[in-house]
C-alpha cells in the first residue's frame, strides 16, 4: 500500500512540476507535450481534466496561473503571431477570461456549439474549384451528428454579389413578357428582376447543382473546427501534422464576436 502511495505521489508531483515549468513557455514545448490526436483530447485538456499522457489531472492544474500555461500548449506555437501584438494581447484576454479563479470557464463536448468547415474539391463544367461546406454538430437524444448548414465557393460568391436591379414594364403581360425574355437571352441575370427583399441562398443553390450533376463532387481535402462554447469568442482549430509535441488539433485563431452573423464570421476565417 505504501509503495502505491509513493508512486501516485511521484506521478502527481511530476505532472505539477511540468505544468508549473510551462508558465513562461509557449514555444518549443518539451517532450511531455504530446499530440492532440482527437477533438475529445482537446476538450479534456482545455478543461484541465487530463494530462497529455491521458492521466487524470491533479487539482493544482486547475489553479488560474498553471491552467493558463497549460492552455497555451493548445495554441499553434509555430505561428509567431501569438508572440506579437495584437494577437498576444488577445490570447491573454481570452486565457484570463477562461482561467478566472472564481469563475473558470469550460467547454461542453456534448453540446451543439461546435461547427466545422470542410474544404472539398469540386468541378464546375470541367473547371476545378474548392467549395467550403459548413456543418454544425447536432445533438439529439444524446446522439451526435454533423448537419449541413451552409456552402461557399468562388462560383457561389459571384452569385451572391450585388447586381443592378431591373424592372419590367407594367404592360409587359400584353406582349407575353417579350422584353423580359429578350433580356434573359442577352445574358441578364434572372435575379435582377427579384424584389429587393430577395436573399440568395448559397446552400440551396449548391445542393441543386450537385444533385443535378452540374457540379461534380470529388472529395473533402481539409477540415477546420470552430468552437463557440465560450460566449463572445470563437476558437478556430486545425489539425497540424508534424514531428514535435505541439501538433494535432490546436488553436490557430481566436475571434471576438459581437453582432455579426456567426456564419459570416466562420466563412470569413475559414
Amino acid at each position: 500500500m505504501l509503495r502505491v502511495f509513493i508512486l501516485l505521489f511521484i506521478g502527481v508531483t511530476t505532472s505539477t512540476a511540468w505544468t508549473q515549468s510551462a508558465v513562461k513557455r509557449i514555444k518549443s514545448p518539451d517532450s511531455h507535450v504530446r499530440e492532440v490526436k482527437q477533438l475529445d483530447d482537446f476538450f479534456d485538456r482545455f478543461n484541465a481534466v487530463r494530462l497529455p499522457n491521458g492521466q487524470k489531472a491533479p487539482d493544482s492544474l486547475k489553479t488560474a496561473s498553471v491552467r493558463v500555461a497549460y492552455l497555451e500548449q493548445l495554441v499553434n506555437s509555430e505561428d509567431t503571431r501569438w508572440q506579437k501584438s495584437p494577437d498576444r494581447e488577445k490570447l491573454k484576454r481570452f486565457l484570463q477570461l477562461v482561467c478566472n479563479e472564481k469563475h473558470p470557464l469550460h467547454l461542453n463536448k456534448f453540446d451543439d456549439q461546435i461547427y466545422c468547415i470542410t474544404s472539398c474539391n469540386v468541378e464546375y463544367f470541367g473547371n476545378h474549384s474548392l467549395a467550403d461546406l459548413l456543418f454544425r454538430r447536432k445533438v439529439t437524444n444524446e446522439k451526435h451528428q454533423w448537419v449541413l448548414q451552409g456552402a461557399s465557393d468562388p462560383f457561389m460568391e459571384q452569385l451572391e454579389q450585388k447586381i443592378e436591379q431591373r424592372t419590367i414594364l407594367p404592360n409587359a403581360h400584353e406582349t407575353n413578357f417579350l422584353s423580359f425574355s429578350n433580356e434573359l437571352h442577352a445574358g441578364v441575370p434572372l435575379r435582377s428582376y427579384a424584389d429587393s427583399t430577395f436573399r440568395f441562398d448559397a446552400l440551396s443553390a449548391f445542393i441543386f447543382a450537385v444533385d443535378s450533376r452540374l457540379i461534380k463532387f470529388n472529395e473533402c481535402e481539409r477540415v477546420t473546427v470552430f468552437l463557440t462554447g465560450i460566449k463572445g469568442w470563437v476558437m478556430k482549430l486545425e489539425d497540424f501534422t508534424r514531428e514535435n509535441g505541439n501538433s494535432g488539433w490546436l488553436i490557430s485563431d481566436l475571434m471576438e464576436v459581437k453582432e455579426e452573423p456567426l456564419t459570416k464570421v466562420l466563412f470569413h476565417h475559414r
